[in-house]
């Protein structure tokens, strides 16, 4: 059987990938897969680097103006010094990389590992760079002293050789100080990238204890006396030299090989920065766009993994407060939440308000018997067809109170036509809760009748609360944001009263007087309620008879009042 080729006319072939891409992306790949054995390379090539530049720099400078026999005691320093000492350096580099090893392929292929163990190769990969830094170190400055001391000992030759042993010493320094600085921001940066994410998947490298920290200056300084100060020290050797006229050529070689160590150090430090000052960048932006799920995912030990974590420690807290902020929002009205933040400190302040307040008439017996599910379900209906009234005419909704609600208008947020307010979000309430009651009828339940109170005058808003002891010793204000004085009592006795004068909505003559807009009001008469010397004159808003179940329902003109 033949299988069919598609073949698309005109198809433009893909551009070739550039040689240079795939050999990075396979370098790449090979650092993901064996990082410890790349890590193993950039230290032994940097120090070969820094080996070959010592042998040409001082075959130049020194050995070619030394006899025959000098010469010879050079080159057998040079086998039997780089012999011994890279193969002890080597060594102590793979025994402090073997159990980093070993952990990573343990964590990679998911098998358990002990939590001390762990602890214990997140502070050896830490500690890498330091170790490194101070094994560079031991490898290269006893190259100082050991190769003009050598030299003497092989020729057996003494005299004269003052030229010898400060070439030497220069040129060690150096080789040291290039390799060592070098090594050191190469395996720094080869970890962050590749290294990190399989040792800390949870745990933060700056809180890592017995953990060498270099500081951000000491780094500075080191990048800086490298790239600046030592190609300087080099080139000064070379101009200072009793034969400088014929060094012309071995100097163009020290400035060539200084650039291309500033150009490598520059690169890998400052990817290194860029690659943080993104990160951070990238996270600013969206915590401005009020994302504050984001996180900074790269693992950083030092100064600037500090200011990561305190980034997302930052983004954890906002992210915090705005939870704590909408979840207190579903207990306290917004505005409410706000006036208790703006003034944390207890007390109010007097301001003229209309109180009102909604209770469920009869439902202590209506509930009696029935499922708490089946009560609360009723109940939460009806409470946000109140909440949506009052919200509706800018009230706050200041308490529930179990089958009720206090609603509070012209504070905190001052609103001249108040009464008006609280009159509407009472007949919008009545409005409303029509609706509901045919859905009930439809269910097979009794519908809903309310009595609402309304009330004006003088009240402290503001809040109020005790100071309530902690286990520590310290003391916790407990506070509540709320309207308190004779007119929320009043308001409440008001409510009470449609009880016996009918309703359902009873308003008295202080909020019948700062109406803007006219409603038909029937007057109940003067009315003796618990706590006030003098009778109240309260009123009816006017209500067709015949709603839903024999209930009042709105008028015409409430309707027209609404509109």
């Amino acid at each position: 059987m033949h299988m069919a080729t598609a073949f698309v006319p005109n198809a433009e072939p893909s551009p070739p990938r550039r040689p240079s891409r795939l050999i990075l992306r396979w370098l790449v790949r090979g650092a993901e897969r064996w990082p410890f054995s790349f890590l193993f390379t950039i230290a032994i090539l940097s120090n070969v680097a820094a080996s070959l530049f010592s042998i040409g720099y001082n075959h130049e400078l020194i050995v070619q103006y030394l006899d025959e026999s000098q010469k010879s005691a050079f080159w057998r320093m040079v086998y039997g010094n780089n012999l011994v000492m890279f193969s002890i350096c080597l060594t102590w580099v793979w025994l402090l990389f073997r159990p980093l090893a070993r952990c990573r392929m343990d964590l990679r292929a998911g098998r358990p590992v002990a939590p001390e163990r762990l602890c214990q190769c997140q502070r050896g990969l830490i500690n890498l760079p330091f170790w490194q830094l101070c094994i560079n170190f031991l490898g290269w400055l006893p190259g100082a002293v050991v190769f003009p001391l050598g030299i003497c000992l092989l020729s057996g030759r003494w005299q004269g050789t003052g030229i010898v042993w400060m070439g030497f010493g220069v040129s060690f320094v150096v080789s040291a100080l290039m390799a060592t600085v070098q090594t050191f921001f190469l395996m720094e940066s080869f970890q962050l990238r590749f290294l990190y994410s399989d040792f800390f998947e949870s745990e933060r490298p700056t809180e890592v204890a017995g953990v060498v920290r270099i500081p951000l200056r000491f780094r500075f300084f080191a990048y800086w006396f490298a790239v600046a100060v030592v190609p300087l020290i080099a080139l000064l050797a070379v101009v200072l030299h009793p034969e400088a006229k014929n060094n012309h050529a071995l100097a163009v070689e020290v400035i060539v090989l200084s650039v291309l160590n500033s150009a490598v150090l520059g690169a890998v430090t400052g990817r290194t920065l860029l690659s943080w000052l993104e990160s951070q960048a990238v996270g600013t932006e969206e915590i401005t766009k009020g994302n504050y799920h984001f996180r900074i995912e790269q693992k950083r030990p030092g100064d600037f993994g500090r200011l990561t974590d305190r980034f997302n420690d930052m983004a954890a807290a906002l992210e915090q407060g705005r939870q704590m902020r909408e979840t207190l929002g579903q207990f306290f009205d917004p505005e409410m939440f706000d006036e208790i933040m703006d003034a944390p400190e207890l007390g109010g302040q007097v301001l003229e308000v209309t109180i009102l307040f909604a209770d469920i008439r009869d439902f202590t017996r209506r509930s009696a018997g029935e499922p708490p599910e089946k009560v609360v379900a009723l109940l939460n209906r009806f409470l946000s067809l109140a909440m949506a009234s009052v919200k509706e005419q800018n009230g706050l909704v200041d308490k529930f109170l179990g089958d009720g609600i206090l609603a509070l208008f012209g504070a905190p947020q001052p609103h001249a036509d108040h009464a008006d307010l609280a009159v509407r979000a009472a007949c919008g309430l009545l409005k409303r809760l029509e609706s509901l009651n045919r859905e009930l009828i439809k269910e097979g339940q009794a519908p809903l009748k309310v009595g609402m109170g309304i009330h004006t005058g003088p009240a402290l808003v503001g809040s109020i609360g005790a100071m309530v002891p902690l286990p520590d010793g310290r003391q916790q204000t407990r506070r509540e944001y709320t309207a308190i004085g004779e007119t929320v009592n009043l308001a409440q006795r008001i409510e009470q009263l449609t009880k016996t004068c009918g309703g359902p909505v009873l308003l008295s003559e202080q909020t019948r007087m700062r109406l803007t807009r006219q409603i038909p009001l029937i007057s109940a008469g003067p009315q003796q309620v618990p706590g006030c010397e003098t009778p109240l004159v309260v009123y009816r808003i006017g209500m067709d008879e015949g709603g839903v179940d024999g209930d009042v329902a709105t008028s015409s003109a409430v309707l027209e009042y609404l509109s």
